[in-house]
């Protein structure tokens, strides 16, 4: 009697869970966060944060939406515009995120068969998935990518030779392993010997993102003002 009263508890829980995301707009809201997850996805690929949180949001919405009346033009209409919007990450005109959020406004305005108007997606909800992804999209991730990319590179012929000082000390409890700022940025450096905190380098060698140091005999002031023309020239 006791299993049957836990299997009856859990199978209201899921059956409340199951009607929370047949509603409409619940059913609505999990598949725009779900298909702008997966844009973010594209544009900041690697964290495997928003690839888990797409996948979940889409998998509760399609769940929801099995028990909708779905209109399939509807849905290829939001599915154009996310498309757009992933077209756009690359080509960066802001036009083309404009298109796909008209696309995505007009799909979810056709979501659901005309005929059962009891599950039409609330107006303003349709603003703020079509409208916000307007801004983001066209304005505010263009922008913020086109900054990424003007970022200046620095090769290994500019950083050879080029003088630093310690940020964190180089220890034999580290390995001889810190880090140290060179040429503006923030670099993992080792070294055959301890460093301290505030001294000078000079680099002798790049591996990847690692930087072969050694210390140099001035004082740490004049490598820092060394290390500033050094990032001046870079930026040059």
């Amino acid at each position: 009697m006791r299993s049957g009263g836990r299997a009856g508890r859990t199978m209201d829980i899921g059956q409340a869970v199951f009607d929370v995301i047949a509603n409409p707009n619940i059913a609505y809201a999990l598949l725009m966060l779900g298909l702008i997850a997966l844009v973010m996805a594209f544009a900041v690929p690697g964290t495997g944060l928003l690839e888990i949180g797409a996948g979940l949001c889409l998998l509760l919405a399609l769940l929801g939406l099995s028990r909708l009346p779905v209109n399939i033009a509807g849905l290829l209409l939001i599915l154009a515009g996310i498309g757009l919007l992933i077209a756009d990450i690359q080509i960066q005109s802001g036009l083309v995120a404009l298109g796909g959020a008209i696309l995505l406004g007009i799909g979810s305005l056709f979501l659901f068969r005309p005929d059962e108007r009891a599950f039409a997606v609330s107006w303003w909800l349709i603003m703020l998935a079509s409208g916000g992804s307007a801004i983001f999209f066209g304005f505010g991730l263009h922008r913020a990518l086109h900054a990424m990319q003007q970022r200046p590179v620095i090769s290994p012929d500019n950083i050879l030779g080029a003088h630093g000082v310690i940020k964190s000390p180089l220890t034999p409890e580290s390995q001889f392993t810190g880090t140290a700022q060179v040429a503006g940025e923030l670099w993992t450096v080792k070294s055959d010997e301890p460093i301290g905190e505030g001294a000078p380098i000079v680099v002798l060698q790049v591996e990847g993102l690692t930087l072969f140091v050694r210390a140099l005999a001035h004082p740490p002031e004049q490598a820092e003002r060394e290390a500033q023309i050094t990032e001046e020239k870079n930026k040059k």
